[in-house]
């Protein structure tokens, strides 16, 4: 914006036969210009608080887009002819059904299921050992576990002894987790399968969250500065187009920060991520299917309305006498 007057103050400063600034005049340059990109009119509450909002959001979307990176380094789910196949390495059974689910707060997974009369876990475990995957020991599961008889003589419910077994397995990039019920003749199998976690997730998270943290104080900054030689009119367009947009992406921006907690606490073997939250599943139960996705792209159209009202900066015109001659 002012070029000129800076080339011009330069080459008055500068001393005979200089033909560029020196290591530290440069360095003051390049130090002041990025505070010039951070600074804020003065005397603007208001913008101060758009700029805090502003970087809010951005931050939560910037987060969101390294986990949508990260995920990019995971390893796809088998397809459904390979889970099948899975679940009865598992154990022999009846009854198969698949499913495949899409979270709002991690990885998809996808599961197969089979009845079975019984089932031996070791022997399970032993049989992925022998397919190359890595596994865990067999976790008794029977705490809690309950099931019921119809006894015809009484009419009542008889409680029925459980067992319930679990071991983990990864190969390939793929977490499968096998877990079994059984009762005295009746039991089920499940094999629930979803992408191992490659360390990539929780660093790309939080570049891409800081990234966005200061990429959108500087979007404020900048519009700021835009908004302040509008007319009138055109300034309270651009002004309310700006709050509807922030008013749009605060409630994704919220959800991608929930995420970011998930992320960074505990989670076991399953993978949370950020931007799951654009999902189709309903984040939260008051929610659509896909509110937050529609919440964003409409901000995001009310953001670029807002800063094509706001139009170009113009340039400063330099003093007569800052003005380079010739001859």
């Amino acid at each position: 914006m002012h070029g000129p007057e800076i080339v011009t103050t330069l080459l008055e400063m500068a001393d005979d036969g200089q033909t560029r600034p020196t290591p530290s005049d440069a360095w003051h340059l390049f130090l002041s210009g990025l505070r010039q990109r951070f600074r804020l009119p003065s005397g603007r509450p208001l913008a101060v608080i758009a700029a805090v909002l502003i970087a809010s959001i951005v931050g939560g979307f910037g987060a969101a887009a390294g986990s949508w990176a990260a995920e990019r380094t995971f390893a796809d789910l088998p397809s459904q002819a390979r889970v099948e196949a899975l679940t009865r390495q598992a154990s022999p059974g009846d009854d198969y059904s698949y499913d495949r689910s899409t979270s709002a707060w991690g990885t998809d997974t996808t599961m197969g299921a089979l009845t079975v009369s019984d089932w031996d876990p070791a022997s399970a475990r032993d049989r992925f050992a022998a397919d190359g995957w890595q596994v865990t020991t067999v976790r008794d599961m029977s705490a809690g576990a309950l099931a019921y008889t119809n006894d015809p003589a009484t009419g009542s419910m008889t409680p029925l002894p459980v067992r319930g077994s679990q071991f983990d397995a990864v190969r390939d990039g793929v977490f499968l987790r096998v877990t079994g019920y059984v009762s005295p003749g009746h039991g089920t199998v499940s094999v629930m399968l979803w992408p191992d976690d490659t360390a990539a997730m929780l660093p790309l998270m939080l570049a891409g969250a800081v990234l966005g943290l200061v990429a959108g104080w500087m979007l404020a900054a900048a519009g700021a500065y835009r908004m302040r030689p509008l007319p009138a009119g055109r300034r309270r367009v651009a002004t309310v187009l700006t709050g509807l947009a922030v008013t749009a992406l605060a409630l994704p921006a919220f959800a991608f920060y929930v995420n970011m907690t998930r992320v960074l606490g505990p989670s076991g073997s399953f993978v949370n991520t950020v931007h799951s939250a654009l999902n189709a599943s309903p984040y939260w139960s008051y929610s659509t299917p896909r509110m937050l996705l529609l919440l964003t792209v409409t901000g995001a159209v009310l953001a670029g309305a807002a800063w094509a009202t706001m139009g170009r900066r113009g340039r400063s015109t330099p003093a007569a006498d800052q003005i380079p001659t010739t001859g």
